[in-house]
């Protein structure tokens, strides 16, 4: 009998340990006082973006992203913003304005389009608090992409 050679997933839900696996620089900590365990913390880097989800494995490829996380940061008031390393910067969803310190803010959307950035990547946008030691936690992070492979 011939074999086949399977395509590759047009869908991707990637898991907890897929997405860790592809962020930039972060931790791993639990919150006992808040019953979280295997929370991201990430130190304020110099510029805007928190943590990078690299996707140099969908460039040059239309995508459609569904993403959803909550994070809360520790440090000044700011906006929060979920962005893609891309022509004009698109972000994947609402951003939150004004994002109060030691909340969780749940933040979710979808973005379709062709990645191109370099490389392309996810990340979270944090105007406002580029010169802030600041800490940021995100947990419940899922990503989702469909893709044209």
């Amino acid at each position: 009998m011939p074999k086949t050679k399977l395509k590759p997933a047009k869908s991707k839900q990637f898991t907890q340990a897929e997405i860790f696996k592809i962020a930039s620089l972060y931790c791993i900590t639990d919150l006992p006082e808040q019953n979280r365990t295997h929370v991201m913390k990430v130190g304020n880097p110099i510029g805007w973006s928190v943590v990078h989800f690299d996707l140099a494995d969908y460039a040059g490829r239309t995508v459609t992203i569904k993403f959803s996380a909550e994070v809360m940061r520790v440090g000044a008031a700011g906006t929060l913003r979920w962005q893609i390393n891309n022509k004009n910067y698109p972000s994947i969803g609402q951003a939150i304005y004004g994002a109060k310190q030691n909340i969780w803010h749940r933040t979710s959307g979808e973005w379709t389009g062709v990645l191109s950035g370099s490389p392309p990547c996810i990340y979270l946008n944090t105007w406002r608090n580029d010169s802030e030691r600041t800490t940021f936690y995100i947990d419940k992070i899922n990503i989702e992409i469909t893709s044209d492979m």
